[in-house]
């Protein structure tokens, strides 16, 4: 079949008539995006910064789930990823991540640095993480 695997992936948001919601239409999953009241919004969902940090913890569990089931001596009884991220603000009002922290727990029958490979497979598999990579710093932290 040549050449990756690839697939199209889309998205559609709406601005709403209230505060800076947003509709968004990902498949058959409809949800908001917004602000908070402070910033003009109505609070009425996750900001798209929350969107963007909780996309690379979601990617990272589905990944951790992927790469455990290639290991057959390796038992997932539970795996969590605390993302944060810091942006800074300019005087024409845009703003950027200006870097993202990223905390893995796997409660698991691995240890030392067999399990650190394991969080190491995760991080390089996962999508999310790969895209945001290069263009914004992030820090890995690996729970034992």
């Amino acid at each position: 079949m040549g050449g990756p695997f690839m697939a199209l992936v889309e998205v559609k948001a709406a601005l709403r008539p209230a505060g800076d919601q947003v509709q968004i239409q990902a498949g058959e999953h409809t949800y908001l995006a917004d602000e908070p009241v402070r910033k003009g919004g109505t609070d009425a969902g996750p900001t798209p910064v929350q969107y963007l940090l909780s996309s690379i913890g979601a990617c990272m569990s589905i990944t951790a789930r992927y790469v455990a089931s290639l290991h057959e001596d390796l038992t997932l009884a539970h795996f969590s990823a605390d993302v944060s991220g810091r942006t800074k603000g300019y005087p024409d009002g845009s703003s950027n991540v200006i870097d993202i922290t990223i905390t893995l727990t796997a409660d698991c029958n691995w240890s030392g640095d067999q399990l650190h490979a394991y969080y190491d497979e995760v991080v390089t598999k996962c999508t999310v993480h790969k895209t945001l990579a290069p263009g914004v710093p992030m820090t890995l932290q690996y729970t034992e």
